[in-house]
């Protein structure tokens, strides 16, 4: 019997981040394999665990008992917690960590469960964290952008150390072909697990909404950072189409109050009050059911550092969804859009290529959007492939534990 207990200092058990669903996604592909999968949060660690709570067969959660009135819980507390039940039984056990920004927390896992417990460690690696660094634009005044810098020096200098813990874990898994030759240098025990779905959930999907020449929807969906995901392109696109279109464009997702003032300077720089609404972050099922209302969902990453060694995980829940998807040829999107066939993918870092496709879409709208049934043909044909590769390629071995990569793509 095997055991992977995943592990993380954000929170994983929710559902409400693509950090969390893509945790989950690669738990319930595991347990596809045979394997029992703990999900442990400190983020969501509450109480004195009692024991683990099954969320859905062969998952399991690291369940709190003083729920009603917790204490605050330290990470020592939190590692004992998790080492109990590492202790117990006679499975084949190990951690798998989901890393968060917090680096100092993710030292003392590899350092209290690999080094001093001796279970086998392994990490997901999903973005380059040194390019986080200096990714926000500078603030103004010169106090402030001393402060700027000092903080993003400091980042730059812990994140680079963060990289060289990968020559201890036992292996990695990462999201991009980018991050795979990256970190070569420092392992060879790498297993690339791109964007998860789950494609049970195709079923369920509808049709998007026919488009009556009246107003064009948009919408965006995911963690809102105005600089990573290119908002001032779309803006830019947005307001040069204004005076031939309607277009509304819909915003969910978690916005932190800068990147809040950031998309109201942009909203007046291009007169777009009344035409950019922000939604809220909302639960994941009521998102899917969201998606039904807008013509085409975007995806429209700039060039950088960050966005070519990350992989956006929005991109599966996009293709499952059934509506349109646009969005920009950066890092492994190419491999598995083709434009104008299973949606639209224009050259990143263009506000004139974002109008001039938007424009392209809406003229041929009710015409071209059966794309988003060779969107669904994507899923499920890479789900197929993985299938058939399954009955012919040997299982990848690292340091004893078997990790089926098929497996862990078949979410």
């Amino acid at each position: 019997m095997r055991e992977v207990f995943i592990i993380s200092t954000g929170e994983i058990l929710n559902g409400k981040t693509a950090g969390s669903r893509r945790m989950q996604n690669i738990a319930k592909s595991l347990t596809a394999g045979g394997i029992t999968v703990y999900l442990c949060s400190f983020a969501e660690f509450k109480g004195e665990p009692s024991d683990m709570e099954r969320i859905r067969n062969g998952v399991f959660a690291l369940k709190t008992a003083n729920k009603k009135n917790p204490r605050k819980y330290s990470l020592k507390d939190f590692l004992v917690a998790v080492n109990r039940f590492l202790s117990r039984g006679e499975a084949d056990k190990v951690i798998y960590l989901y890393p968060t920004t917090f680096v100092l927390k993710d030292f003392i896992y590899l350092i209290y469960f690999k080094l001093l417990k001796r279970h086998r460690f392994f990490c997901e690696i999903n973005e380059l964290r040194r390019a986080i660094s200096f990714s926000s634009q500078p603030p103004k005044g010169p106090g402030p952008v001393i402060r700027y810098f000092l903080k993003a020096s400091k980042d730059l200098i812990v994140f680079s150390l963060n990289e060289i813990q990968v020559v201890f874990y036992d292996g990695i898994t990462v999201i991009s072909t980018s991050l795979e030759k990256y970190f070569s240098k420092y392992t060879s025990k790498i297993i690339r697990v791109p964007i998860l779905c789950d494609a049970e959930e195709i079923a369920g999907m509808g049709d998007p909404p026919i488009f009556d020449g009246d107003t064009f929807k948009i919408c965006f969906a995911g963690y809102i950072k105005c600089e990573k995901e290119g908002f001032g392109l779309v803006y830019e696109a947005l307001s040069r189409l204004s005076t031939r279109y309607n277009i509304e464009l819909y915003l969910y997702g978690i916005l932190e109050e800068e990147d809040k003032i950031r998309l109201r300077q942009l909203s007046e720089k291009f007169d777009l009050k009344e035409k950019v609404y922000y939604k809220g972050n909302i639960d994941p099922e009521d998102l899917k059911r969201e998606f039904l209302k807008y013509h085409l969902l975007i995806l429209p990453r700039p060039i950088n550092k960050r966005t070519i060694y990350g992989f956006s995980t929005k991109l599966s829940e996009y293709l499952v969804s059934g509506i349109p998807v646009l969005l920009t040829d950066v890092s492994d999107n190419a491999m598995f859009i083709k434009d104008n066939y299973n949606g639209y993918i224009i050259p990143p870092g263009s506000a004139d290529a974002i109008a001039g496709k938007l424009e392209e879409i809406i003229l041929s709208y009710n015409a071209v959007s059966y794309t988003h049934l060779r969107a669904h043909e994507t899923v499920l044909d890479l789900v197929c492939r993985l299938l058939l590769e399954k009955t012919k390629q040997k299982q990848q071995t690292t340091q004893g534990i078997e990790i089926n990569y098929n497996q862990m793509q078949h979410a």
